[in-house]
Parts: C-alpha cells; sequence; structure tokens
C-alpha cells in the first residue's frame, strides 16, 4: 500500500470518527427524555454488540452494529456526565474533555510519526484489557476502598493511552484494510471515551481521597 493510500484510509477512517460522535450527540439528545436506570441495560447491550461484531462476517452487518455502539454510548454518556457534573463541576468536566482531547491528538501523533511498528503490542494489550474487564465487573457487586477504584481507573487510562499509540501505529504501518477502517474508527472512538470517562474518575476519586 502506498503512502497516499494510507493517507487515504486515515481519511476514511476518521471521517467515520466523527460520525460516530455525532451518532453519539444524537445518543446523549435522546438520553435527556430518558431515565437514569436505563444505563444499566444499555451498557450490557453495548458490551454484547461488541462481541457480536467480534464475530459477524457480513461486513454490512457488522458496520451497522458499529454504528449503533456509538448511539447507545452517547445515552450512557450523557449520564456518566451528568454525575461527574454534579461531582466535580461542570467546568471541570469540561477542561476535562478539552485536556482528553489534546491528549489524544499527542497520543495520535506518537503513533502516525514512530517508524518503529508496535503491532506485536496487540495480544499484550488485550490481555491487560481483559484483565481490567474482569477486575471492572467483579467489583460492580463488591465494595471496594476508594484507592483501589483509583488504581483501576488510573491503569484503564494508562492502557488507553497506550492503545491509541497503538491503533495509530497500526494505520501508520499500513495494517488497516478498507474493510477494516469503520472497525479502526470505533476502536478510536472508544480509546478516547475511555480516555476520558476514566480521567474524569481518577479526578473524582483523588477528589474523594483527599476530603
Amino acid at each position: 500500500m502506498t503512502y497516499a493510500n494510507r493517507n487515504h484510509n486515515l481519511n476514511k477512517i476518521l471521517k467515520h470518527f466523527a460520525f460516530m460522535w455525532v451518532l453519539t450527540v444524537i445518543g446523549m439528545y435522546i438520553a435527556t427524555f430518558l431515565p437514569p436506570a436505563i444505563i444499566m441495560p444499555i451498557s450490557i447491550i453495548t458490551i454484547v454488540l461488541l462481541i457480536i461484531a467480534c464475530f459477524v462476517r457480513s461486513l454490512k452487518l457488522a458496520n451497522s452494529i458499529m454504528y449503533t455502539i456509538p448511539f447507545l454510548m452517547g445515552i450512557t454518556l450523557f449520564w456518566t456526565t451528568q454525575f461527574f457534573i454534579a461531582e466535580l463541576g461542570q467546568q471541570l468536566v469540561l477542561l476535562v474533555f478539552v485536556a482528553t482531547v489534546a491528549i489524544f491528538i499527542v497520543l495520535a501523533l506518537v503513533g502516525m510519526m514512530m517508524n518503529k511498528d508496535i503491532s506485536n503490542w496487540g495480544s499484550y494489550l488485550f490481555t491487560v484489557l481483559i484483565v481490567v474487564l474482569v477486575f471492572s465487573l467483579v467489583f460492580m457487586f463488591i465494595p471496594v476502598s476508594n484507592m483501589v477504584g483509583l488504581i483501576i481507573a488510573g491503569v484503564t487510562v494508562l492502557l488507553f493511552s497506550l492503545y491509541t499509540v497503538y491503533d495509530f501505529n497500526r494505520i501508520r504501518h499500513n495494517h488497516v484494510s478498507d474493510d477494516e477502517v469503520v472497525g479502526m474508527a470505533l476502536n478510536l472512538y472508544l480509546d478516547f471515551i475511555n480516555l476520558f470517562t476514566n480521567l474524569l474518575e481518577v479526578i473524582w476519586r483523588l477528589k474523594n481521597e483527599f476530603e
């Protein structure tokens, strides 16, 4: 694949990435008419769709599922941000969002500028992701200290920072085919969402730790 083709794929990925944010905003707007109790079932449905998308062979169906996920995440993101706004204040939440944008751009540039191909990081990052998910699910039902929650949130921020570098490095080294464009856009979207929400959680737990 030529440099021009790689840039073409990057442009397509970023267009899908932007469209996913449009769907997220729509989801957040619809969430204003829904009760907070909707978060848990929507979160479960989103996780199920993520798993299904990994195994669906039909590209059209997989892409449709991948577009549904940002819409559903917009619904949960609305209530997540409402919680943090109540706890931290609207200005701080907005500041964290702007900081996340800046961090994401820096990490993207690092990944795109790295001459070294770090595609071998994938299996290690995925292993850490599974461990974090398992602990997060367990701790949803078992009370843990604020410090344990802070550690998990901090590890998650680091994990998705590395995932952002890794994903952009894959684009840099031509590891994203035309059929994988929407999937990569979703990966970048999830990288950003997880960076943002876990940075908020880190700040919230630090606030609780020192109060």
